[in-house]
């Protein structure tokens, strides 16, 4: 699929460009007989209508009938369908999920950068957070080796006590090792439904190979924010962005990130494109004022068709909105503004009226109309409305049909699992509320009785994987009581200890 930024624009609709034919030949007609040779050549000789005829001076003036076909050729346009975007279907993130691999090697503690190589990428790294609000983001150190430091999360402050304690006498030992911390990302981003995007933050790559870091990046683009000052040369196997003083790094980041994971969107979902023709209809409104001059009739040929036409409830503002807008652009318009309510209302679509009923919170709305989509995005969007219902027997079913079609949509798979746990526990929950409604047994006043087949408990160890687990973050958050640097200090010894599964180092 070509990169979001080089698609060419194109038209949704190009047959209703024939309607410029008839356009093009009622203008040349009109003007033809409003010439004088074609009113007078019929009763003058040609000779002698040439010498009769008197040329008026020129004044400035545009014809009623250009202003008619400049508005109707907008008009035509509009319905073609033109386009130049993608937009993303329904139940679709549309911020890509990001891992940074953060460089704490020795030499990220050099002050050519100030204040240091280290400090500004941590600086820069909280700029892109803050930029990409709501995105899931999520945290590796590396040098020799490659740790967690924190899973993907919407919560940038959980990354930051940690993103500051990092420092290089925290690695169990010094390198450059890029292709494990790629390794590690990709770990982490593996039961995502699409691709997301690894950021590699680093002063330089060491001896990297360009393969290599692709190959560990997997089906994940990989970016690059260098650190180190312009005068250190050199070349990256990675189109790097170098760091600026300014947002202007930032910025070209956070394109680069969403163009490729919109792509990549696009390739596992499917996309569509954005009518864009609504946009023309702003200069055909002001060609329309044009036509309010004095002596100029269209204006009240307009105006009296209006008025025939026009229902019973003119008051309504809606009803002036259908002149020009179809009931599916009205509703875009709602749904952009975040009036959810009123799109369900003023899309056809049966998608988009579910999917903005599901935004509204009316999930069995959502759900009727969703169940009108017969195609897998339909039955997907159902299965999710249908567990917002906590109908969870009809959503496993949807999502039973999801996968039926497409084996392989690990959004279904992942969405089924969670309904099927919370099924699990609604009816765990009944089966408790049950037992205690239930009469208490026939027992003796201080009668106690003892389960012979008891067992005693059972001892737990913790493994070093666990510990790079993405729920245990929280975890870390909660139960910590020691200093960020001294925990990931300890939590990095141990992983190095355990081996290469834990740090991303290469086997």
């Amino acid at each position: 699929m070509p990169d979001a930024a080089t698609i060419p624009f194109h038209l949704l609709r190009p047959l209703w460009l024939i309607a410029l034919v008839p356009v093009v030949a009622v203008v040349l007609l009109v003007r033809w007989r409003e010439s004088v040779t074609a009113r007078w050549g019929g009763v003058i000789a040609p000779h002698l209508l040439k010498n009769l005829i008197v040329t008026p001076g020129r004044t400035w003036s545009i014809s009623p009938i250009y202003l008619v076909a400049i508005a109707m050729t907008l008009g035509i346009v509009a319905l073609s369908g033109p386009t130049w975007r993608r937009e993303l279907p329904p139940f679709v993130e549309d911020k890509a999920p990001l891992m940074i691999a953060l460089a704490v090697s020795s030499s990220m503690g050099r002050t050519d950068v100030a204040p240091s190589r280290l400090e500004r990428a941590k600086q820069k790294i909280r700029d892109l957070l803050a930029v990409r609000a709501g995105a899931r983001a999520g945290l590796i150190a590396y040098a020799g080796s490659a740790h967690l430091v924190m899973p993907l999360t919407e919560d940038r402050g959980v990354i930051e006590p940690f993103l500051a304690a990092l420092a290089p006498g925290l690695m169990p030992s010094d390198g450059k090792n890029a292709v494990g911390a790629i390794a590690l990302a990709t770990q982490s981003l593996v039961t995502e439904p699409v691709a997301g995007t690894i950021l590699v933050v680093a002063d330089d790559l060491g001896n990297a190979d360009g393969a290599a870091l692709r190959q560990a990046a997997g089906r994940n683009s990989l970016a690059m924010l260098g650190v180190s000052p312009p005068q250190d040369g050199g070349s990256s196997p990675l189109d790097a962005v170098r760091v600026t003083v300014d947002n202007a790094d930032i910025r070209a980041l956070e394109r680069r990130i969403e163009t490729r994971f919109q792509s990549a969107q696009g390739d596992a979902f499917g996309t569509q494109w954005r009518d864009e023709g609504v946009w023309l209809l702003l200069p055909v409104a002001l060609l329309s004022l044009l036509w309010f001059r004095r002596g100029t009739t269209v204006a009240w040929v307009l105006a009296l068709s209006m008025l025939q036409a026009w229902p019973a409830q003119a008051q309504d503002a809606r009803r002036f909105a259908d002149w020009w807008l179809t009931p599916d652009q009205q509703g875009r318009l709602a749904f952009d503004r975040g009036d959810y309510a009123t799109a369900a209302k003023r899309f056809a679509d049966p998608m988009w009226r579910g999917m903005a009923a599901y935004r509204a919170l009316d999930f069995l709305t959502a759900a009727q109309e969703f169940s009108h989509v017969d195609s897998v995005e339909g039955r997907f969007a159902l299965g999710n409305a249908q567990a917002q219902n906590h109908a969870y027997e009809k959503a496993i079913a949807a999502y039973d049909e999801v996968l039926k079609a497409q084996p392989d949509h690990a959004a279904a798979k992942t969405n089924r699992a969670i309904v099927v746990a919370a099924l699990k526990a609604k009816e765990e929950k009944r089966r408790k509320q049950e037992d205690q409604d239930a009469p208490p047994p026939d027992l003796k006043a201080d009668e106690m009785k003892v389960d012979p087949d008891q067992k005693g408990g059972q001892k737990i160890q913790v493994k070093p994987d666990d510990l790079t687990t993405a729920g245990a973050a929280e975890a870390w958050m909660r139960e910590v009581q020691t200093s960020p640097a001294d925990f990931l200090k300890l939590k990095f010894a141990i992983q190095a200890a355990s081996g290469p599964a834990a740090t991303g180092a290469p086997r």
